[in-house]
């Protein structure tokens, strides 16, 4: 896309310039994924200004419109322009082009060569329910629920053992973990990350899991728990803060004595990485995985007997 406007405002920087825009994770010359930064060129007055986006150097095949796209706040294409890196290939160098022509008609050409970096980043940490974070990678431990009374249900008739016939509820136990993205513009690009679920089968509980974008906010269920890959998509529209949430519930039955006084139960998220794995919305892989791995450990219940009393 090649934009020539007339000239409207007042002087910029003699060469050209590159200025980060908010949300940028790069700098002018080596921007990453999502990046807008602004482009100028001195301004002279009755002069128009050409800007284009190109692969080569000599400024022949343009690019502008399908790697970045070109707008100005202005409203036109004068002597400065933004661009935003929506979609530029990493290891390829790009050229920003600019020509300006006076009212003769005469023109001069400046470039400046943009290396556009895969800058995504992955972290996770536990989290408890009050979203306090354990950023230096010890593993929490957490009691199991507390234990309801619900029923009684023996017959009543003045033996020990039916006078020790209730119904108990274990309720559920709930672990939290944050995953954060960095390095891209997390205000127009989305990204994706992939993970693993893995914890101690017990018998007879049930385990679910689920991902929501504030840690008290609506989770989706249906994560893999079994420790297959699970792969969601955080889209711009649903959060541009970088974060999310994975739940994973323990829904433990009711009357299940015999999990009592077992081994505790481990509960382990595992970020997935490398080719075709955790990446940002144009393919590109994560960088790097924070911690990689993070555990927490749901306590075993007290082997506590029936009670007993003297004859």
């Amino acid at each position: 896309m090649r934009k020539t406007v007339l000239l409207l405002t007042a002087a910029f920087l003699t060469t050209i310039s590159a200025n980060i825009f908010a949300q940028s994770a790069g700098t002018g010359v080596a921007p990453a994924m999502g990046d807008v930064h602004t482009y100028s060129v001195t301004l002279n007055a009755g002069n128009t200004y050409t800007w284009d986006i190109t692969d080569d150097i000599a400024g022949a095949s343009s690019v502008a419109g399908s790697i970045a796209t070109l707008s100005s706040s202005g409203g036109e294409d004068i002597n400065s322009i933004d661009i935003t890196w929506v979609n530029p290939t990493i290891g390829t160098m790009y050229y920003v082009h600019v020509t300006e022509t006076d009212g003769n008609g005469c023109s001069n050409r400046k470039a400046l060569a943009v290396s556009p970096q895969n800058m995504f980043q992955l972290e996770i940490v536990n989290v408890d329910l009050n979203n306090a974070d354990d950023p230096n990678g010890e593993n929490y431990e957490i009691c199991p629920a507390d234990v309801l009374i619900t029923a009684y249900t023996g017959d009543n008739d003045g033996t020990l053992a039916e006078a020790q016939e209730f119904t108990y509820d274990y309720l559920r136990d709930s672990v939290f973990y944050k995953v954060t993205a960095t390095g891209i513009n997390l205000t127009n690009t989305d990204w994706s990350p992939q993970f693993t679920i893995a914890h101690d089968g017990i018998s007879g509980t049930a385990v679910t899991a689920g991902w929501a974008t504030s840690i008290d906010g609506t989770y989706t269920m249906g994560l893999a728990v079994d420790g297959s890959t699970n792969d969601i998509d955080v889209l711009t529209s649903q959060t541009t803060s970088g974060e999310i949430w994975i739940k994973i519930i323990v829904d433990n039955a009711d009357n299940l004595t015999g999990n009592e006084g077992l081994a505790a139960n481990d509960v382990t998220v595992t970020l997935l990485g490398g080719a075709d794995e955790s990446e940002d919305e144009n393919g590109n892989d994560a960088t790097s995985l924070g911690n990689g791995s993070r555990n927490q450990i749901i306590s075993a219940r007290p082997a506590t007997t029936g009670i007993s009393t003297s004859e």
